[in-house]
C-alpha cells in the first residue's frame, strides 16, 4: 500500500541513470523511497500518482507498478539538475545547450528524417518513407519475426518503442564502479541489450555522469569498438563486426551499413569501426572532441586524446535518438563545404575533424 506522505517533486525525488550519456559514476542504481517510482494502488488520498500527466494518462496501466511510462519519466528540459536523462521535450530544444549524448526525439515528431521514429513519443508517427530500417539485411530468416529488426514503431512486437533498443533496463542493478565499463550485471551501457544470443547482445561503454550535458575533451562517454579485418577496418559484408560494441549493436537493424567496396576495393559507403590512420589529413585529430566521438579498442579510462587504435563508428556522425539535422547527423551536412576558405563557422568541425586537409 502506498504510504501516506507529502507529495514529492519528481525533479528532486529520484536518482536514476538510464539512456543514451567520461568517467564519473556510470550506472547509478535508483536510490530513495520506492514510492518515488512505484505505486501499489495508483492513488493517494483519492489522487492519481502518475508523475507526468503531460505525457501519461492517469488511468493508464504501466508495467512494474511504475508511476508512468518510459517516455513520461524521461520527458523534460535538461538543465544540469535533472536526476534522469531527458530524451524528449514537449517544448523547444536548444541543440547546443540542452541536448544529451543521444540527442532528442523532439525534432523527429515533425520530420521523419531527423531521427528514429519510436512508438510512445507523443505526436510520433510511423516513418512515411521507410517501411524497414535503412540497411536492413532481412534477418527474418533466422528469427521468428521480421519486424523486430525493421522498425521501432511496430504496434505488435514486444521489442518496439524504447524497449526496442533498451530491452532490459536494470534500474536496480548493482552499483557500477566509477569510470568502469558497463557490463551485463549493470544492464550494459545505457541499458542497450538485445535478446542474449551470440556476442554483441549488449553494449559495453563508460557513461558520463551527466549524460554529456556538460562535455569536453576529458568529460564524455567512452565507446567500445572492434576494428574489422580489412586494412581500413570495416565489416565482413554479412552481419557486422561482432563484439559488445556500439556499432555491432546498430547493425542489428542496419546490418548493411557500412560494408560495401567496389571491385577495386574502394569504399562506396563510409566505413565504420575502422581505425583512423595516423598520417595525412587524419593526423590532425589528436584531442578528443565529444561532438565527433571515436570508439576505443579497449575501455580503461576516460581519455582526452585520440590515438592510433581509435576508430570511427556509427555515433561519430549520428545521434542515436535524433538531431535537428537530416539523417540524425550531429552537424549540418550542407555546411560541410570542402575548400571553403571564406569561413562560415564550420572550420575544424563535423567531417573536417577527421578530414582536416579538405577544410
Amino acid at each position: 500500500m502506498f504510504m501516506k506522505r507529502k507529495k514529492i517533486s519528481w525533479s528532486l525525488a529520484i536518482v536514476i541513470s538510464l539512456l543514451i550519456g567520461g568517467g564519473g559514476i556510470g550506472y547509478a542504481k535508483v536510490t530513495g523511497m520506492c514510492g518515488n517510482c512505484h505505486t501499489m494502488h495508483n492513488s493517494q488520498g483519492g489522487t492519481h500518482m502518475i508523475i507526468n500527466t503531460e505525457i501519461d494518462v492517469t488511468s493508464g496501466v504501466y508495467p512494474y507498478l511504475t508511476r508512468g511510462s518510459c517516455v513520461g519519466c524521461h520527458t523534460g528540459t535538461n538543465d544540469g539538475s535533472n536526476p534522469a536523462p531527458y530524451v524528449y521535450n514537449t517544448v523547444g530544444v536548444d541543440y547546443a545547450s540542452e541536448t544529451l549524448a543521444g540527442g532528442n526525439f523532439k525534432w523527429v515528431v515533425t520530420d521523419d528524417a531527423k531521427g528514429h521514429n519510436v512508438k510512445g513519443i507523443p505526436g510520433m508517427t510511423k516513418d512515411n518513407a521507410l517501411s524497414v530500417a535503412p540497411g536492413d539485411l532481412g534477418l527474418a530468416a533466422g528469427c521468428s519475426s521480421t519486424t523486430c529488426h525493421e522498425s521501432l514503431y511496430n504496434t505488435t512486437e514486444v521489442a518496439t518503442g524504447c524497449e526496442g533498443c533498451h530491452l532490459d533496463p536494470k534500474h536496480h542493478a548493482p552499483q557500477q564502479a566509477a569510470g568502469t565499463s558497463a557490463v551485463k550485471a549493470n544492464g550494459y551501457f545505457r541499458f542497450l541489450s538485445g535478446h542474449e544470443t551470440g556476442d554483441g547482445s549488449g553494449v559495453e561503454g563508460i557513461e558520463d555522469s551527466d549524460w554529456q550535458f556538460t562535455k569536453g575533451a576529458d568529460d564524455h562517454n567512452e565507446y567500445l569498438g572492434k576494428a574489422g579485418s580489412n586494412t581500413f577496418g570495416g565489416f565482413n559484408g554479412t552481419f557486422g563486426i561482432g563484439g559488445n560494441t556500439m556499432t555491432a549493436y546498430c547493425t542489428g537493424c542496419h546490418g548493411n551499413f557500412h560494408t560495401q567496396v567496389d571491385t577495386n576495393s574502394n569504399w562506396i559507403r563510409h566505413p565504420s569501426d575502422a581505425v583512423l590512420p595516423s598520417e595525412g589529413e587524419y593526423s590532425a585529430y589528436t584531442i578528443y572532441d565529444p561532438n565527433v566521438p571515436v570508439a576505443r579498442a579497449a575501455l580503461n579510462t576516460v581519455s582526452n586524446t585520440v590515438g592510433s587504435t581509435d576508430m570511427v563508428m556509427c555515433l561519430s556522425c549520428h545521434r542515436a535518438h535524433g538531431s535537428p539535422y537530416n539523417d540524425m547527423l550531429r552537424w549540418d551536412y550542407d555546411g560541410m563545404v570542402a575548400g571553403n576558405d571564406s569561413g562560415g563557422g564550420n572550420d575544424g568541425t563535423g567531417c573536417f575533424k577527421c578530414h582536416s586537409e579538405k577544410d
